[in-house]
Order: C-alpha cells, then structure tokens, then sequence
C-alpha cells in the first residue's frame, strides 16, 4: 500500500473488569503524507474503518488532545 506504520498493535480494555470489548487492531499510519489511523479485527486492520484526516491542522489537533489524555491519565497513577 506504500503506508509508513508508525504503531500497529492489538489493543482492548481488558485491563477494566467493567468495559468488555474485542481485541482490536490499531494502526496509525502515514498513507503518502496523509495521516490515518485504521481499527479492524486482529491481524486484519484493514478490513475495519479508517480515520483520514482533513488537514495538517486537524491532525495537530488530535494529536494534542492525545497528549493532553495522555498526560491527565499519567497524572493518576503516579
């Protein structure tokens, strides 16, 4: 496909009794200078959906509030 991974994992909430959830693969990649991020089943992102993003500044956007999360979360178990 010519897409650059910059993180390809299963990922789940199995870590939180209360939330039950499938495994899922999640990939975030750079799909010719578009940045995407793909969740689908395991070992087959790419049959699930796709999260292109508009523009450079709404991927700055996300990208903030992901470390804006990431920080709260940090914060809480430490």
């Amino acid at each position: 496909m010519g897409c650059t991974s910059f993180f390809n994992e299963a990922v789940t909430l199995d870590n939180n009794p209360g939330v039950r959830c499938k495994p899922q693969q999640v990939e975030v990649v750079d799909n010719h200078l578009v940045p995407e991020i793909v969740i689908g089943p395991l070992d087959d992102a790419y049959a699930g959906v796709y999260a292109t993003f508009n523009d450079g500044k709404q991927f700055e956007r996300f990208v903030e509030a992901v470390n804006d999360l990431h920080e709260r979360l940090k914060g809480g178990h430490e």
